[in-house]
């Protein structure tokens, strides 16, 4: 597993700042300490291997969001149902901790898409290309939801099922 150093910023990570983990053991294979989360990465590459990449990250308003007592319904732009389907939300547990890693790995088996309450979000993906997308995508919609406040509306469930055929 490739993982980025902890303290790293991912705007301007270099080669150098890449740890490397071998998941069958866990071990250490270079000497660049890894992320504080690495738990949660590996538990999460081994609950699904379809995942070929993870991004835990913390953007501005869904980070509002995951820090607010109520879960909204996501499904405010169409983008939400199409490209990340189920979000899914766990409670605040220590970060780094197992207990963590284990609820994330949980969370990953039906939503690629996961709130961690006052911690941040983590994505699950196949490319770079597709993490990336879902992470604006998610931020976008979390974007409308804060600043629409309770006078946004979601798409009704009724129509949800008419968007499997949107990317086909």
């Amino acid at each position: 597993m490739l993982i980025s150093e902890t303290g790293s910023w991912l705007e301007n990570i270099t080669i150098e700042q890449i740890s490397m983990i071998d998941l069958n053991n866990g071990q250490l294979r270079n000497k660049v300490e890894p992320s504080g989360e690495w738990r949660l990465h590996d538990a999460v590459y081994k609950h699904r291997p379809d995942t070929k990449v993870i991004l835990h990250f913390q953007s501005p308003y869904a980070t509002t969001i995951a820090c607010s007592k109520d879960i909204p319904d996501y499904n405010a732009i169409i983008e939400v149902p199409v490209y990340i389907g189920e979000v899914a939300h766990i409670p605040y547990l220590l970060p780094g901790s197992k207990q963590l890693a284990d609820a994330v790995a949980e969370a990953s088996s039906k939503s690629c898409m996961i709130q961690l309450t006052n911690h941040g979000q983590v994505a699950l993906g196949k490319s770079y290309k597709e993490i990336i997308e879902k992470a604006i995508f998610f931020e976008l919609c979390c974007k409308i939801i804060v600043e629409a406040g309770n006078k946004y509306q979601a798409i009704r469930s009724v129509d949800l099922p008419q968007l499997s055929n949107y990317r086909k």
